[in-house]
């Protein structure tokens, strides 16, 4: 470790009173703990190169499995490992960038899963510029760097994304087998964007369906929260599949796509185009286009900011127009960090129903279940500006967090400033 300010690093962190730490002190013991990581991901990273160079000249182990024996860790995961060294061979900025800490271990897979479905070229060409990819990720959560690799990689096809979605289309499949040892069927399953958007959209539709329904009921799990989604989607999968409950069930397709008019009217991709499914897998224009002519299109109205100007009237419920029109400016929950999907959120009312509050769009935010419950029972404010800017302050009374909303356009990404709390 020739490296002096790692070496203090470390001994800071071994002394650190951790129990006596306020959040303040909490936060750098934080900061001072991903730089340490960063550069045993950076040292593992060459160690696990050095093995695959062995593996090929020498006959040793391949490096995937010398990890699940020696690094305590699954089969996955050294495939993981050794898929992220290979990407730091490829990419040397991103291993000078996580031995610093300045990105993390996420960022370099995000860049491996991203280069893997590449054709070579585009790869090649992407790789080109790892020096500025660093830099640029140091910036980004991973979640946005995945999304900036995926505008990157779309900017470099040229063919506007069609063979990649052809290529998806190929590949998609559903498989299952019986399973003699438990009796249960297993699965498995890869579909493309446009079908999985429309699987997995009537499947949620279905689960909050199922999630109401058990409240009105009274089931104690549905009341707790306590119930598991996936079984509820699996069983969800079965009653749509079945024609369960047909009352509920929509009678035609629904599938959400967002896509700004330039592209959607021009099919031909520009420097800030948003094309994608609800769930921010990327289409090309031409689908687009082919939905658009089968279908009918709800128009959501924004401004050059992205902020949503026109979306529904006012209820008690965000109902289906308002939902998408909020979807279009938020992937996640809005809570500072969170990464819980859209479509498992509940709509907040930023001043209260109760109290007078409208249901308007400037005055709803999507909420997961548990900073819903954090907002509410926990004394938390939340204050949203006309730009949907949204402070977050704690029972305390000091600013954790100011967030924009995840927008569509990668190029307006989540921004997060945490401030410490006022001196007594």
């Amino acid at each position: 470790m020739s490296d002096p300010l790692l070496v203090t690093t470390v001994e800071g962190l071994d002394v650190a009173d951790v129990e006596a730490a306020d959040s303040a002190a909490c936060a750098d013991l934080l900061r001072q703990a991903r730089r340490v990581r960063g550069w045993l991901d950076a040292l593992e990273a060459r160690i696990t190169s050095r093995m695959t160079t062995l593996y090929e000249t020498a006959g040793a182990a391949p490096a995937a499995a010398e990890h699940g024996r020696h690094s305590g860790v699954s089969a996955a995961e050294g495939r993981r490992k050794e898929r992220r060294s290979k990407t730091i061979v490829d990419a040397p900025s991103f291993g000078d960038a996580l031995a610093t800490g300045a990105i993390g271990a996420e960022h370099v897979d995000a860049l491996a899963n991203a280069t893997a479905a590449c054709d070579d070229a585009v790869k090649d060409e992407l790789l080109a510029s790892h020096a500025e990819l660093a830099d640029e990720a140091a910036g980004m959560t991973p979640e946005q760097f995945v999304r900036h690799c995926r505008d990157r990689i779309r900017e470099l096809e040229r063919d506007q994304g069609i063979e990649r979605n052809r290529r998806q289309r190929r590949d998609t499949y559903l498989r299952r087998k019986t399973n003699m040892a438990t009796g249960m069927v297993d699965g498995s399953l890869s579909f493309h964007p446009e079908l999985a958007d429309l699987v997995f959209g009537a499947i949620d539709r279905e689960v909050a369906a199922m999630i109401a329904e058990g409240e009105r009921r009274g089931d104690a799990e549905f009341l707790a929260r306590s119930f598991q989604r996936n079984r509820l989607a699996a069983e969800a999968l079965g009653r749509l599949v079945a024609g369960g409950h047909q009352a509920i069930r929509p009678v035609e397709a629904d599938i959400a796509l967002i896509c700004d008019h330039e592209t959607a009217t021009t099919q031909r991709l520009h420097a800030h185009s948003v094309c994608e499914t609800r769930d921010g897998l990327v289409l090309p224009p031409a689908s687009i286009a082919r939905l658009l002519c089968n279908g009918r299109v709800t128009p959501v109205i924004v401004g050059a900011d992205g902020v949503v100007l026109d979306a529904g009237r006012t209820i008690r419920h965000a109902n289906r127009h308002q939902r998408r029109a909020l979807r279009s400016m938020y992937r996640t929950c809005a809570f500072a960090g969170c990464d819980v999907p859209f479509d498992r959120c509940e709509m907040h009312h930023i001043h209260p129903w109760e109290l007078g509050g409208p249901t308007d769009l400037a005055n709803m935010l999507p909420l997961c279940s548990h900073h819903h419950h954090v907002v509410h029972e926990g004394g938390w404010h939340l204050h949203l500006a006309p730009d949907r800017t949204l402070t977050i302050t704690t029972p305390l009374g000091f600013v954790h967090a100011t967030v924009r909303p995840d927008l569509a356009d990668a190029h307006r990404a989540r921004i997060v400033h945490r401030r410490r709390p006022p001196a007594a």
